[in-house]
C-alpha cells in the first residue's frame, strides 16, 4: 500500500469525477512544453523540466487558501485551460494563472453549489463547462472567462443525474454529457453542435443500473464517443463512431477500469488497479491484454509518442512512470519521496509549510540528522535527491504506509480508513 493512500483513505469521494471517480491526473498545459502537471490527492504536483524535478502546491493552498497541515476540502478535478490556468474543484471551485502559485476562487452561480464534473474547452481559452448537483436533478454551467466566473442562465438542465461531460477538440462548438434518473432505468447521451445552444438526447441501450460516463472523443473525429459503463461487478467499453446513432460494446472486463487514453496513433489503452493493461491497436477491433503498473492515470503530452502513468510505488517501483514502447513496459519518471517540496514562490513556500512537514512523515522523508515533526529519530536522504533510494523502508516496503517513524498504530488505522473508504465508494454508486 501506497503511502498517498494514507491520505486519500481521508478524503471524501464525489458522486463522479470524469469517468475515474478515484483517479489521478496526469496534464499538459499546451504553453509550456516542459510543464507537467500531477493532479494527486495532497496536491497539484508541478514539473517544469519534464519529469526531472518536482515541487507541489499543496492541497489546502489550492483548495481553502490555508496553511493547515491536512486540508478540510479535498480536490475531486483538476483541469487545465487552452491557455494554461489550472482548475481546481472541491466544495469551491479556484483557478491559478500563475503556475498554481496563487489560487483564488471562482465566483458567479457556481458559489456554494456542489460540482461533480467540470471540462476546459480545448479550443477556446475562456469557456469551461461544468456539472452542478441539486436536490432535484442538476444542470450545466458555463464560464465564459477562464474559469473566474460562471453565469446564468444553464446550459442544459435536467431532473435526471448528470455524470460527465466533454468538449471536442476536432470540432468546435460539440460537446457530449451523459446522465441517469435518479431513479429507475435509462441512460442518456446529450449531444450539442453550437456550445450547449440546443442539445439532442440519445438513449443508450446500456442494462439497468449501470452507469454511463464520457471517457473521451476522439480528438480527430467528434463523431467518436468512448464511453465507460459501470455495473455491480463489471466494467464495460462502449463506443459510438456516428454520434450516438449506435453504439457498440467492445470490450468488459471483471472489477474496473481506472484509467483510460486514446493515443496520438489512434491506439485505445484501457488500465486496471489490478494491474492489466489492456490494448487496442490502430485499426484493429479487438483488445489484448498483459501485466502492467497499478494504473491511477494515463495520458500523453499531444504531438508526442510517449505514455505516461500513475502507478503504485510499492507494487510497480513508480509513482509517475513512463513507456516509449507503447505501453510494453514502463520506467520509473518519479516516486512521490523524489518531490523537493513546495513550490518556490513565496504564497505557496509560506502557507505550505506546516502540509510538507506533514507530508514528510507520511512518506518517511526527511533532511538527514533532523528531527522529524513529531519527534521521531532522523529519516532517511534529503527528499531533494530524487534518487530511487530517497526516503527509508518503511514496512518492509519503500513508500508504504504500514509503519511511520516516530509513529505506531498507522497501519491499523489507514486499514479502517481505507475499508471505510471502500464501504463509502460503494454506497454512493448504490444510491445512483
Amino acid at each position: 500500500m501506497a503511502a498517498v493512500f494514507f491520505l486519500l483513505a481521508l478524503a471524501p469521494t464525489a458522486r463522479a469525477n470524469g469517468a475515474f471517480p478515484d483517479e489521478f491526473s496526469i496534464l499538459f498545459p499546451a504553453p509550456a512544453t516542459q510543464r507537467i502537471y500531477v493532479g494527486a490527492n495532497f496536491g497539484l504536483l508541478v514539473s517544469e523540466d519534464d519529469g526531472a524535478t518536482w515541487r507541489y502546491a499543496c492541497e489546502p493552498w489550492v483548495t481553502e487558501g490555508s496553511s493547515a497541515a491536512l486540508s478540510q476540502d479535498n480536490v475531486s478535478i483538476y483541469q487545465v485551460t487552452l491557455d494554461g490556468a489550472a482548475i481546481a474543484t472541491s466544495a469551491q471551485v479556484t483557478r491559478s494563472d500563475d503556475d498554481a502559485c496563487t489560487w483564488p476562487v471562482s465566483g458567479g452561480v457556481i458559489v456554494g453549489q456542489v460540482v461533480t464534473d467540470m471540462f476546459t474547452d480545448p479550443n477556446d481559452a475562456t469557456l469551461v463547462v461544468a456539472i452542478v448537483d441539486v436536490a432535484n436533478g442538476s444542470y450545466l454551467v458555463a464560464s465564459h472567462d477562464g474559469g473566474q466566473s460562471f453565469v446564468d442562465p444553464p446550459l442544459y438542465q435536467t431532473n435526471a443525474l448528470l455524470t460527465s461531460i466533454e468538449l471536442s477538440v476536432s470540432t468546435p462548438g460539440v460537446m457530449y454529457a451523459t446522465s441517469v434518473p435518479i431513479s429507475g432505468p435509462g441512460a442518456t447521451l446529450l449531444r450539442s453542435t453550437d456550445s450547449g445552444a440546443t442539445w439532442t438526447t440519445i438513449a443508450i441501450p446500456v442494462p439497468t443500473e449501470t452507469e454511463p460516463l464520457i471517457m473521451a472523443i476522439d480528438p480527430a473525429d467528434s463523431n467518436t464517443v468512448y464511453l465507460r459503463v459501470i455495473g455491480a461487478l463489471n466494467d464495460s467499453i462502449v463506443i459510438t463512431t456516428d454520434g450516438g446513432q449506435t453504439f457498440e460494446t467492445v470490450l468488459t472486463i471483471s472489477g474496473e477500469f481506472s484509467a483510460f487514453l486514446r493515443a496520438g496513433d489512434g491506439s485505445l489503452y484501457a488500465g486496471t488497479l489490478a494491474g492489466e493493461l489492456y490494448v487496442r491497436a490502430p485499426g484493429a477491433t479487438d483488445f489484448t491484454s498483459h501485466t502492467a503498473p497499478h494504473f491511477r492515470c494515463l495520458g500523453q503530452r499531444p504531438g508526442t509518442s510517449r505514455i505516461y502513468a500513475c502507478g503504485d510505488q510499492g507494487l510497480d517501483g513508480f509513482d509517475i512512470g513512463y513507456s516509449d514502447d507503447n505501453g510494453t513496459t514502463f520506467n520509473r519518471m518519479m516516486n512521490f519521496a523524489d518531490i523537493l517540496g513546495p513550490l518556490t514562490c513565496p504564497p505557496v513556500a509560506t502557507n505550505c509549510t506546516a502540509h510538507w512537514a506533514r507530508i514528510q512523515q507520511v512518506l518517511g522523508i526527511y533532511d538527514a540528522g533532523v528531527e522529524p515533526p513529531d519527534g521521531g529519530g532522523p529519516g532517511g536522504p534529503d527528499a531533494g535527491t530524487g534518487g530511487p533510494d530517497a526516503g527509508p523502508s518503511m514496512g518492509g516496503k519503500s513508500g508504504s504506509c504500514a509503519s511511520v517513524p516516530g509513529e505506531t498504530g498507522w497501519g491499523l488505522v489507514v486499514l479502517v480508513l481505507m475499508l471505510a473508504w471502500a464501504v463509502q465508494r460503494r454506497d454512493v454508486r448504490k444510491n445512483l
